[in-house]
């Protein structure tokens, strides 16, 4: 099941605007609430994406060492074939 990051966003912004709303604080206390909150959403938020662009960033190394491995062995193998190939081309040639 995909995780609906829109929806979750709405629901966080929703709790935030109705715990200040209800907060029985004074003008200062809720515009410093709001600064620190806003300010640890917007680092988690930026570890998040840091940690998704990380993510892909090791999945593509993983995938491009894994073609980059089996293209080595192909290029190996039609190698070593086309030598045998060649070598018994040379030996029929001899007879």
């Amino acid at each position: 099941m995909k995780p609906n990051f829109s929806g979750l966003l709405v629901a966080i912004l929703t709790g935030a605007a109705l715990g200040l709303l209800l907060a029985p604080r004074s003008g200062k206390d809720t515009r410093k609430k709001i600064t620190n909150d806003s300010d640890k959403f917007l680092k988690d938020l930026q570890d998040t994406i840091t940690n998704g662009f990380n993510s892909i960033r090791n999945q593509y190394d993983d995938a491009k060492d894994n073609l980059t491995s089996k293209y080595n062995d192909a290029v190996d193998t039609v190698a070593s074939r086309s030598k045998g190939a060649v070598e018994r081309v040379e030996r029929n040639s001899k007879h």
